[in-house]
């Protein structure tokens, strides 16, 4: 049989999966890969796949088999099928997670803070914290979009090593500089496209202001708040 493979792939990790199958070996029978065409995409969309070549060696390690002991076998039991439901969701969404930021071309990992019914926290770590995040959160926003779309049966908030907490304290102060200027004129005050839960945030600090409106408009991505005063 052939030990070596040309594959065209979405990624490396995807390539060596279907030279494996292809091949029928074991990961660590795979040598090297080699890139020879770069993927192409953007945001996940449009994508064309990249060429990968790939060696394998036919040398066969045996393999030592573990048997689990009776109080292993005890542990693995008293898992609930709710916590293996809770367990198997966590997998697949750090596996999208993970691909979709494959096909951006970062280098990344993903780790869930909170699961939560509907509700699940990611955190992003690793060399390209900051291309992720983008100017002022927008490539974040767009990857938390993209993901949303994705995955529809939960809501994802995505985070990277703290990132929201100062963007937070951000856009509180926004909201107040906002709302100061918007009771020096008659005029409304647009801000940027932001995502619900930034909007969010600017709703609650200007509503304290007794004289001042705030309402949404256009669709997202792309909606945005609205600061006047009363009529």
């Amino acid at each position: 049989m052939e030990n070596i493979i040309e594959i065209k792939a979405s990624s490396r990790e995807v390539a060596k999966n279907r030279a494996i199958k292809i091949l029928e070996v074991a990961p660590d029978q795979i040598v090297q890969i080699i890139e020879l065409e770069k993927p192409k995409s953007f945001f996940g969309f449009f994508a064309k796949d990249g060429l990968y070549k790939i060696e394998v060696s036919r040398d066969v390690k045996k393999e030592e088999v573990e048997i689990p002991n009776e109080k292993e076998e005890t542990i693995q039991a008293t898992t609930t099928p709710k916590e293996e439901k809770k367990e198997t969701r966590e997998k697949e969404i750090i596996s999208l997670a993970q691909e979709l930021l494959l096909k951006m071309g970062l280098d990344l990992q993903v780790e869930i803070l909170r699961l939560d019914g509907k509700n699940c926290v990611i955190n992003l770590f690793g060399e390209d914290n900051g291309i992720i995040i983008g100017k002022k959160g927008k490539t974040l926003n767009s990857y938390e979009y993209l993901l949303n779309t994705l995955i529809k049966d939960v809501r994802i908030d995505v985070d990277v090593e703290g990132f929201k907490e100062k963007r937070n304290v951000t856009l509180r102060d926004l909201a107040r500089k906002m709302a100061e200027k918007a009771m020096k004129t008659t005029k409304p005050i647009r801000l940027n496209p932001m995502p619900p839960r930034e909007r969010k945030i600017i709703h609650e600090v200007v509503n304290k202001y007794s004289e001042l409106d705030t309402y949404s408009e256009g669709k997202d991505p792309k909606r945005y708040i609205v600061i006047r005063k009363k009529k």
